[in-house]
């Protein structure tokens, strides 16, 4: 999460790296449109890459971290942004795009999704005010996300010391 915009071309990256293997890219609509040119090296080299877009409608992480650290001022992520009609830009790339809106037609969409090994994409419409979890936090380190995990469970989990919280208490804000 969070690594706007390097989704599918890391993807592509594996599939040439891997190209007997379905490369599987979960990506947000913010981050696709930074990269979505991309779509034309899928396209052109028969890329076996299965794209599932998670659409919010927003910067869903940046939304986020402007809703915990800055009082809900949502600069540029929600009322400035906009973005196209996936289904018809995939399209034009001649990816085969579907579109679910429905949870009852997740299962269904995926067995479509995998049938082959052929590209294809899958817009997720999800909820703008549907939050990512676990997430980083300003201030902790990578294995100390939110939301917080006890430190006991925290310890418990770790190979190495625990480099942030050293009480139960500590804030992360």
């Amino acid at each position: 999460m969070a690594s706007i915009g390097s989704a599918l071309p890391l993807a592509i990256g594996a599939a040439f790296a891997k190209p007997d293997s379905i490369i599987v890219v979960i990506t947000g609509d913010g981050g696709f449109q930074l990269n979505i040119q991309e779509l034309q090296t899928v396209y052109h080299h028969k890329l076996p890459v299965k794209i599932v877009l998670l659409n919010n409608k927003c910067y869903g992480m940046i939304k986020q971290f402007q809703e915990q650290y800055f009082n809900s001022r949502f600069q540029s992520t929600v009322g400035d942004y906009s973005c196209p009609d996936f289904q018809e830009v995939v399209s034009a790339y001649k990816i085969p795009a579907m579109k679910v809106s429905e949870d009852s037609r997740l299962h269904e969409s995926f067995k479509k999704l995998f049938k082959d090994k052929n590209p294809m994409f899958l817009e997720v419409s999800i909820d703008p005010n549907e939050k990512a979890l676990p997430k980083l936090s300003v201030n902790r380190p990578i294995e100390d996300q939110e939301p917080l995990l006890s430190l006991d469970e925290l310890k418990s989990n770790m190979s190495i010391e625990v480099l942030g919280r050293k009480s139960e208490n500590e804030s992360c804000k």
